[in-house]
């Protein structure tokens, strides 16, 4: 127990003090800012309110990505790549342990911005929905987001090509959210003719995908082992 509250705290640590952290968290919590000094102004009012949420959704969820998967490569990759996570494991301490604890302490820290803004939305904007839908897209989000990160965590420690997993990861999810964001009225105009409510879809899709990344994830957890990892390759190249 002493070992994983050691792993928690040190983890929590480094990532405080890594600068892309500090200037993710600083850009993201500025933009965050931005959208609600718009959203106060009533400058979305137009579009109505299921463009309001969306948008929250596509923020809350494009940031928490961003900023996690950033910490995958700036944290877990590294430890691989400068043999870092050898050490560690030589210790004796099990890297289920350091998995998880590493993914707790990234989900917490990526989660920072996504509450900021999801509290202010709230505070600031009449949705004209129950409050208990808008707290179930946050809820659910960010419970679908720990076990992406508990996901991409073990799938970083077998990959090797770890520049290329990098790219992937950062490009793929900024492109996801440029999409959503561009075809944002299309999305809107599809759902409205099939006469879907938009608060279903998006909670249907985070508890989806939150059982596909947590199925996926207890299978490799339940494979992965200290020998496995030290033995496997991996470079920057």
């Amino acid at each position: 127990m002493k070992d994983k509250m050691n792993i928690n705290r040190a983890c929590r640590y480094y990532l405080r003090k890594d600068k892309d952290f500090i200037l993710n968290l600083l850009l993201f919590t500025l933009i965050s800012l931005g959208f609600i000094f718009l959203l106060y102004k009533g400058m979305f009012d137009s579009r109505g309110n299921d463009y309001i949420v969306l948008m929250l959704y596509v923020l809350m969820l494009g940031i928490s990505l961003i900023m996690s998967n950033s910490m995958v490569v700036n944290l877990t990759v590294k430890d691989k790549v400068n043999k870092r996570i050898e050490f560690i494991l030589s210790s004796g301490i099990n890297i289920k342990d350091v998995i998880k604890a590493y993914a707790i302490e990234m989900w917490r820290l990526s989660s920072i911005v996504p509450f900021i803004l999801f509290f202010l939305s709230y505070v600031l904007y009449d949705y004209k929905i129950e409050f208990k839908w808008i707290v179930g897209v946050f809820v659910t989000m960010i419970g679908m987001t720990y076990f992406e990160i508990l996901f991409f965590n073990l799938i970083s420690l077998s990959r090797k090509n770890f520049k290329f997993f990098k790219n992937i990861v950062f490009f793929g999810t900024t492109i996801l959210i440029y999409m959503i964001g561009t075809f944002s009225a299309k999305i809107l105009s599809l759902i409205e003719k099939s006469n879907l409510n938009l608060i279903y879809i998006i909670l249907g899709i985070n508890i989806g995908l939150a059982l596909i990344f947590a199925i996926f994830s207890m299978k490799d957890l339940s494979k992965i082992n200290n020998e496995s990892v030290i033995n496997k390759e991996g470079s920057w190249s």
